[in-house]
């Protein structure tokens, strides 16, 4: 397993500064890019050291990403077998099932319409949906922001013992898990009403 950390010159930990990274990326890639390294006679490592750059980026950026990585470099990979919703997050795991749900079942009804003036009729169930997904939106936003400030105050301590903050960092890896996939669905909802 490459460690993307070391492969980016980033601090093995936790919260990494956006900016930063962001800034060596592009310093690593300038230097690794396949158009800068004609004639030297490896395009495909050049290629591969390429790739391997970005996809550390890519994971690195990411929160719920680069916890999993820490994690697994840790030797404490998050099991995705009997995993719970983290306690913060059970309010919110029946509103976001019932969203996804009240939305299946208007867009059956959209789609099982013949005419604009029948899509007329349901717009008000449509505005009402939209509002509830925006409200539970906003909820979700707040989740997000706080999981990250929780996430600056775990790595700002990782460094003096990494054994004794494993079981938060997972539990911070399942917060991100869970909201990145009600984000998408949430996200899913709207785009499939954009379209009527």
């Amino acid at each position: 397993m490459i460690d993307y950390f070391a492969l980016l010159d980033q601090p093995y930990a936790p919260w990494l500064e956006p900016a930063q990274l962001k800034e060596r990326f592009h310093q690593k890639t300038l230097q690794a890019h396949p158009d800068t390294q004609t004639g030297l006679g490896a395009p495909d490592k050049t290629d591969a050291t390429f790739a391997a750059l970005n996809e550390a980026h890519q994971v690195l950026q990411d929160p719920k990403r680069r916890l999993h990585h820490l994690l697994t470099l840790e030797g404490a990979a998050p099991s995705s077998t009997g995993q719970t919703v983290p306690r913060q997050l059970q309010d919110l795991f029946p509103e976001v099932g019932s969203l996804t749900q009240q939305a299946h079942v208007l867009l059956e009804k959209i789609n099982a319409t013949s005419n604009a003036l029948s899509v007329s009729l349901l717009k008000p169930q449509i505005l009402n949906l939209q509002k509830e997904t925006n409200v539970a939106r906003e909820k979700l936003q707040k989740m997000h922001d706080e999981s990250l400030a929780e996430l600056q105050a775990v790595s700002k301590v990782w460094s003096q013992n990494p054994g004794e903050h494993l079981k938060r960092l997972t539990d911070l890896y399942y917060t991100f898990s869970y909201l990145t996939r009600w984000t998408a669905q949430l996200d899913e909802i709207e785009f499939q009403f954009s379209l009527h």
